[in-house]
């Protein structure tokens, strides 16, 4: 039973190592808190010990699914992004990318919880349409047409002066 236990728990941990930036970049684009980001996240990797899914088929997916529906769950709700941590840069390029990253926050803002996650789960996750509708339990169509609504919202927002 320990070398079974011992098992799961080295998987995990590869599977932190390699998912779990990325997931919680997505889930801050999704989030907008970073408290709150890293809160689900780790209670979706409890959730993964816990109750493994039953395929190892994008776990990234299934790990930003599971931190959503914790963080709906939470005592929090998704505040604004914090400025102080993203002013931080001191180089031009750094600069550039905060002021790109800022930008895309503001966009994601404009968007409803639903919204947001489906274009995170595309844009920051690469998952396929396919895919995001499986995670979310909707048809293809749904996340077709929920992304294209979404989409014209950012750039009917982009449009405006800041």
């Amino acid at each position: 039973m320990d070398d079974v236990r011992d098992a799961m728990m080295e998987r995990w941990e590869r599977v932190y190592r390699e998912e779990a930036p990325r997931v919680f970049r997505a889930l801050l684009a999704s989030l907008r808190d970073r408290d709150t980001a890293r809160d689900a996240l780790h209670e979706a990797f409890l959730a993964g010990l816990e109750r493994p899914p039953a395929s190892d088929e994008n776990l990234a997916g299934w790990l930003f699914r599971v931190a959503l529906r914790r963080s709906r769950r939470g005592p929090y709700r998704p505040v604004l992004l914090r400025l102080a941590d993203a002013l931080l840069p001191a180089k031009d390029d750094e600069l550039k990318q905060t002021l790109d990253r800022l930008e895309a926050g503001r966009l994601l803002q404009l968007l409803t919880e639903r919204q947001r996650a489906m274009v995170v789960a595309q844009y920051y996750l690469g998952l396929q349409q396919t895919e995001i509708a499986r995670l979310f339990n909707v048809r293809r169509g749904t996340v077709a047409a929920t992304l294209t609504q979404a989409l014209a919202r950012m750039r009917r927002g982009g449009q405006s002066a800041f």
